[in-house]
């Protein structure tokens, strides 16, 4: 699945998060622009930005289920903090340089670190809108 099919995916008939996922797919798509014109060492600013705005709205979508007593908070919240864990992996790579060991390219390992849980984890958010 391509970055943006993904914008495609991601509705959840919640507006505010829909917005946010769609602003998420652009960070990673500029990311993967600036890798392709740059080079690898031009991306760690793009990384630490868009783990900052992935926490963010990770919270934002925890807490709209915690209100809405969501059933499958627990493991969303587990698949958040394992997609947040793969991607300081990714920023620790970028740093050291060593991005090429994961045998993907930037914009596949973007591609696969998000749509996995768009497509299954978001879309349990749709019976909450």
């Amino acid at each position: 699945m391509s970055l943006a099919s993904l914008k495609v995916q991601l509705s959840t008939g919640n507006g505010g998060l829909d917005y946010e996922h769609r602003k998420l797919v652009e960070a990673m798509e500029a990311i993967c622009d600036t890798f392709e014109m740059s080079g690898s060492e031009a991306i760690a600013e793009g990384l630490g930005l868009l783990h900052a705005a992935a926490s963010a709205h990770f919270a934002l979508e925890e807490m709209i289920m915690r209100k809405r007593k969501y059933a499958g908070y627990d493991a969303h919240k587990a698949d958040h903090e394992r997609l947040l864990d793969q991607l300081r992996a990714m920023m620790e790579a970028s740093e050291a340089g060593q991005c090429e060991a994961c045998r993907m390219g930037l914009r596949s390992c973007l591609e696969s670190w998000y749509s996995g849980h768009v497509t299954k984890a978001d879309a349990g958010l749709r019976s909450l809108a």
